[in-house]
């Protein structure tokens, strides 16, 4: 079964490029210099808000620009990391596979280390950064191994 029968079209790695930098932009504008844009000032409905108060199932108010950081930037790894390549051959589907296989042991890893080392609301930002982390894993895998592997069909 070919993989990349379920992969994006490639021409989908330009904007995952665009919305992952969007994303990094944003991020660094909030916590380096602490920008809270009032525009995204939002009532927003929440299944569940714990903040100064616990509210289930009603209307808050929350500043958006973290939770549209990190849309762009999940969405934009997606992207570039499940576009086609221009060419896609059986041996980028193995190099896919291989990738995949090595993210799903450094996830495993991760899990097991947050759990041992970070405790209460330590562990939910140490998902946070893994619900990113096994994206940027798994390209800079993928990448890594194409790369290696063009490496060394000019050798030979």
């Amino acid at each position: 079964m070919k993989i990349n029968n379920y992969l994006l079209p490639a021409r989908l790695r330009l904007p995952g490029i665009v919305l992952t930098l969007l994303g990094i932009v944003m991020l660094l504008a909030k916590y380096k210099f602490n920008y809270k844009p009032d525009f995204l000032n939002m009532k927003m409905f929440a299944i569940y808000s714990f903040y100064i108060e616990t509210k289930t199932f009603s209307m808050v108010t929350n500043q958006m620009l973290e939770e549209f950081a990190g849309i762009f930037l999940l969405c934009g790894l997606f992207l570039i990391a499940f576009s086609r390549e221009k060419v896609e051959t059986e041996l980028t589907d193995l190099l896919r596979l291989k990738a995949f296989i090595l993210t799903a042991y450094f996830n495993l890893v991760f899990i097991i280390a947050s759990a041992l080392f970070f405790f209460g609301f330590g562990f939910v930002g140490a998902l946070v950064v893994f619900a990113v982390a096994w994206l940027l894993f798994y390209l800079l895998t993928f990448r890594y191994l194409l790369y290696r592997s063009e490496k060394t069909k000019i050798l030979i």
